[in-house]
Order: C-alpha cells, then sequence, then structure tokens
C-alpha cells in the first residue's frame, strides 16, 4: 500500500470516528431533553398496604383521608398514611361491598353499598349511627349546605337531612351511576338511558332532561359557565343550566371519569389514553396528550400541575403544555386519585395508597 493509500484509509477512519462521535453526542442530547420535558418514570413510594387487592377510592377528611374498597371495608388514615387510632383499630365493614368515594357530614363518613342501604360512620368511633334503606345499590353521594343526595339503582334520586331523615325521592327511567352535581338550586345526574337530567333541589321535581344518546357512568361537573358530562359515545358536553346543549366535543375512547375543572381549566380524558386540555368557554382544544393507558381517575388540577392516573402510572403535567413533570409506576392498575393536605395521595388495585409527589 502506498503513502497516498494509507493517507486515504487514515482519512476515512477519522470521518467514521467523528460520525460516531457525532451519532453518540446527539442521542445523549435526545435523552436528555427527553428527560428535561418528560420527566423519568420512577417506582412509586411503599404506602400503605391492604390486607389484599382491592379496588378502592379516596376521600379527604380534615386529619387523614377514607379508603373505601369494593369488599366493604371502610379505613382511616392519617395524612402520613398510618393507621388512625382510638376507635379505628378495625376498619369499619359491610358484607356486601361499598361504592364509590365517602362523603363528609356533622362528623360522619356516609357511604353507599351494594345491600341497598346509606350508612353514616362516626368519623372518631368507627360506629354506625344511622343507615337508610333505598331499595337498590348506592353508586355515591354528595354533601351540600346540610343536605346528602345520592342515587340508587331502584332507580331513583333521593335527598336526605345529614341526620338520616328522609326529605324527598324522584323517580328516573334508568340508573344513576355515579354522585349527583349539587348547585344552589338543582341536582344533575347523568343515567344509563343516557339522559342528563336536573331536579329541583327543594323537592325533587323534575326541571329537564336532555337526550344524549349513550350511557353516562361519568359524574357531571360544573364548569365556569356550563355542566360539563361525558357518555360512552365518547362525547363531552357542554349543557347550559336550564338544560340546553351548548357543544359536544368527540373523544376516541369512552369517557367514564369525570373531567379535571378548577378555574378556567379543563382537562378530560377517555378509555383509549387520549388526555385533552380544552377551553371551556367553545370547547376547542388546547393540547392533548397520549398518556401510557386508560384513564383511571378524575384528572386533579394543583396550581400549574394536573395530575392523571392512566394504567399503571401517575403522571404530573404542565397545565400550560401537557409536558411530563414526573412519572411513577406501579405494580397494578389505578383506581382513583386525590389531592389532600398538601399531597397527591394514589389508590391502585392491589390494594396500595400511597402519598406522592415528584421529589419522591
Amino acid at each position: 500500500m502506498d503513502y497516498r493509500s494509507r493517507w486515504q484509509q487514515r482519512r476515512r477512519e477519522r470521518a467514521v470516528r467523528l460520525r460516531l462521535i457525532l451519532i453518540v453526542a446527539a442521542v445523549i442530547a435526545a435523552v436528555f431533553a427527553i428527560i428535561s420535558t418528560r420527566g423519568v418514570a420512577r417506582p412509586a413510594p411503599a404506602g400503605y398496604q391492604l390486607l389484599r387487592p382491592d379496588i378502592c377510592w379516596l376521600a379527604a377528611i380534615e386529619d387523614g383521608i377514607l379508603v373505601t374498597t369494593r369488599s366493604g371495608m371502610l379505613i382511616k388514615l392519617t395524612p402520613d398514611l398510618a393507621p388512625a387510632e382510638n376507635g379505628w383499630s378495625e376498619p369499619y365493614t359491610s358484607p356486601a361491598g361499598l361504592w364509590g368515594r365517602a362523603a363528609v357530614a356533622d362528623g360522619n363518613a356516609l357511604i353507599g353499598g351494594a345491600d341497598v342501604r346509606l350508612r353514616a360512620i362516626d368519623l372518631t368511633t368507627a360506629l354506625a349511627t344511622w343507615e337508610v334503606e333505598v331499595g337498590g345499590a348506592v353508586p355515591g353521594v354528595t354533601v351540600s349546605g346540610g343536605e346528602v343526595f345520592f342515587g340508587s339503582d331502584l332507580p331513583a334520586i333521593f335527598s336526605v337531612t345529614t341526620a338520616g331523615v328522609r326529605r324527598w325521592s324522584r323517580p328516573l327511567d334508568d340508573h344513576s351511576a355515579s354522585p349527583p352535581l349539587v348547585t344552589d338550586d338543582a341536582i344533575i345526574t347523568g343515567t344509563l338511558a343516557g339522559q342528563v337530567c336536573a331536579l329541583d333541589r327543594r323537592d325533587g321535581s323534575l326541571l329537564w332532561c336532555l337526550e344524549t344518546g349513550a350511557p353516562i357512568f361519568a359524574p357531571p361537573r360544573m364548569g365556569p359557565s356550563s355542566i360539563l358530562v361525558g357518555d360512552d359515545a365518547g362525547l363531552l358536553h357542554s349543557v347550559t343550566p336550564a338544560g340546553d346543549l351548548l357543544f359536544s366535543l368527540e373523544m376516541n375512547g369512552v369517557i367514564r371519569h369525570a373531567a379535571g375543572i378548577s378555574g378556567g381549566v379543563l382537562v378530560v380524558g377517555d378509555s383509549s389514553g387520549l388526555l385533552l386540555r380544552i377551553n371551556p368557554a367553545d370547547m376547542t382544544e388546547i393540547w392533548r396528550r397520549r398518556l401510557p393507558g386508560p384513564l383511571a381517575a378524575e384528572p386533579v388540577i394543583v396550581g400549574d400541575v394536573v395530575w392523571v392516573g392512566a394504567g399503571e402510572h401517575l403522571l404530573a403535567l404542565r397545565v400550560e403544555s401537557g409536558a411530563t413533570i414526573c412519572e411513577r409506576v406501579a405494580e397494578a392498575e389505578t383506581s382513583d386519585v386525590i389531592a389532600a393536605h398538601g399531597r397527591i395521595y394514589w389508590a391502585t388495585t392491589n390494594g396500595r395508597v400511597r402519598a406522592v409527589n415528584c421529589d419522591d
């Protein structure tokens, strides 16, 4: 090999090495950019473990949180997820099973279940103080202004006092599968017949009913100026307080969880893993995200962060852009997410409850 050939070979080798260095540098830069904008999926903290895997719902109380389970346990925990003391050495149990988040009124936890009763459980002693039999399973409870409102599989909507005295009941065409929305004047609920109905808060008389055409499992929420409710056709409906349909936004999958609303921020997700931030005034899209699994709970908006449970993942996203701040991964599916006591509480279907933040 002559001098020119050796020189050309060394030149080619240097060029190859330079290209490899540039490729490696580009990969490192890309990884750094992803970490900076999307966060790192890290294992979730240990938290509190139930005796067995279970679907859990969470509710905030002044001195901790309440955990209700599908198998029929009501558990009181401190903000640090230690078992509460005094009368809560053992969970309150209902063999028929419990449904949905507990509501709180007059020192009692109000819980619905599969055995056609609404129960009040003393938050200090864990003993039942009263119960109301309503002829069907109770999927959830709303407390407002000293009054308790809930649906049952009878099907009907009920109003009782916080002492358990029945005020009124109103039959529905089909089951209400979630806690009703309560405003100053009305009780608004969706039904499995595809109706959004408003009842007079005073006596339960029907104010209006809007046909959407698909079963409604998601709880309705009050936006800045309209009622927002999703259905199993994958439509998010914006309805005036008088019952007129303003807009219907089409998603990719069914909508089984309430929209997250805080001020003028509206975030909604579906079973396909699509998450949108929407302008509630005209239902136009601001940003969209593809989640690592189906939306598993109502999005929780805290300041400039939205927390989202999707499959085995919990993500903290920037409200302005939808970019990931941090991500946690559990060993089971998400069943509920709430904000309380300066923390995010996250329940998964293996019976574990965690307190999470981006610094864990």
